[in-house]
């Protein structure tokens, strides 16, 4: 070997490694770690990602009320969005210039009526998830980006599955 060469993995030799780890048939399994966001608009940027994952989660538990005999199939997607959130909310800085972390108070989510139409209505709101994630890849640092690339890949993954 290379005496030049460090044998010390890279900062994006793991960040990598974090985002293969969420290569699985729905998209993610887990989410790997990144840098936490700088204060000013990345920090907004991670507010409106927090408060559409708790908006994601309000609605499956809405459908997931409404329709209990869905469960089997959507738990284990709303329980990724859980997961999501938990991540997301780790890399909030208190005392940031802007952002709060926690999402405001969201109205009341109600399911549509009839399985089917609940189910149309999680895989589009999965599917607008996954395409905000595409456009806010473009505008946050690279770490925060790999992040964001994860879970909206996750989201694409679950519309495909409720498709």
């Amino acid at each position: 070997m290379d005496a030049s060469r460090s044998v010390t993995p890279t900062r994006r030799t793991v960040l990598g490694g974090s985002a293969a780890v969420l290569a699985t048939a729905t998209g993610c399994t887990s989410v790997g770690q990144a840098d936490a966001p700088a204060a000013g608009p990345e920090v907004t940027l991670l507010d409106k990602v927090i408060q559409n994952e708790a908006g994601l989660i309000a609605l499956y538990d809405a459908v997931l009320a409404a329709h209990p005999g869905l469960t089997g199939r959507l738990k284990p997607l709303r329980d990724h969005h859980v997961q999501h959130l938990a991540v997301l909310k780790r890399h909030y800085v208190p005392g940031s210039t802007t952002g709060t972390a926690t999402p405001a108070p969201r109205p009341a989510v109600t399911a549509p009526q009839g399985e089917v139409r609940a189910v149309t209505a999680l895989r589009s709101a999965e599917r607008k998830a996954a395409t905000a994630r595409a456009d806010e890849v473009r505008r946050a640092t690279p770490g925060f980006s790999q992040l964001l690339a994860a879970i909206g890949a996750c989201e694409a993954g679950h519309a495909q599955e409720l498709a």
